[in-house]
């Protein structure tokens, strides 16, 4: 489960646009506007970074989306394992890069 420490932020939106929300109270903007940060946060650093484990599941989480259990066999398992090294390697190679800027 991720960190359920919360933190608030404010939000300036324009007056036009309050009073448009106000006409659909039904809906809960407060969870639009956070499930629309969460949801670009993660895409950004995935773009950019990639996810750790941790983030994938968090970002999972909260989105409520489950990712069935698959059993691989061991080939299957060894592929992934070297695309994975492959993928941390390039991301190790941009990181030094970058340092170099």
């Amino acid at each position: 489960m991720y960190n359920t420490h919360i933190t608030n932020i404010t939000l300036s939106i324009p007056n036009d646009i309050y009073r448009l929300m106000r006409r659909y109270r039904e809906i809960n903007w407060l969870e639009v506007a956070r499930q629309a940060i969460i949801e670009r946060l993660f895409r950004i650093k995935a773009s950019r970074d990639g996810l750790t484990r941790e983030e994938l599941a968090m970002f999972l989480e909260i989105k409520g989306i489950e990712i069935p259990k698959v059993e691989l066999s061991a080939e299957k398992e060894l592929a992934l394992l070297s695309r994975i090294k492959e993928r941390e390697r390039v991301t190790m190679k941009r990181l030094k890069e970058s340092e170099g800027r």
